[in-house]
């Protein structure tokens, strides 16, 4: 398992791909009002993450509230370019839409239970508790 890592509008500008940003720039000189749409697609997808995550009892949080688990990364990423990128009017190749999809079946996983985001809090060693032997 891995730790946290920052997810802001700094991270999503030098994750996205560099025709999407050349893109977005275009967009926005083009639209001056939606200027804060990238800080605000950042923004509800960290909430999203952050809550997800939050569901998960043995989850320690981190207190810092830009950071999501390394794990879902790449997921929150792709997420925001996508839905920016359908509000922009971008044409993506089917594979991207693969990735939105993968994005937001993992958060539903983490919600779940069935993926762990990070390691869960240390209770400390060693442990004493009974263990099953077979003989």
């Amino acid at each position: 398992m891995s730790g946290w890592t920052q997810f802001t509008v700094e991270t999503v500008k030098n994750g996205m791909p560099t025709d999407m940003d050349n893109l977005y720039r275009t967009w926005v000189e083009a639209n001056p009002s939606k200027v804060n749409r990238l800080k605000e697609h950042v923004a509800a997808t960290l909430a999203s993450f952050r809550e997800a995550v939050r569901t998960q009892a043995w989850v320690v949080m981190d207190e810092d509230p830009d950071m999501i688990p390394v794990t879902g990364l790449q997921h929150a990423l792709n997420m925001v370019v996508f839905n920016l990128g359908m509000e922009m009017g971008v044409q993506f190749a089917p594979e991207v839409y693969g990735l939105n999809v993968q994005a937001n079946i993992w958060l539903r996983m983490v919600q779940g239970g069935s993926v762990k985001t990070v390691e869960a809090a240390s209770s400390g060693s060693p442990s004493y508790g009974s263990e099953r032997h077979r003989e």
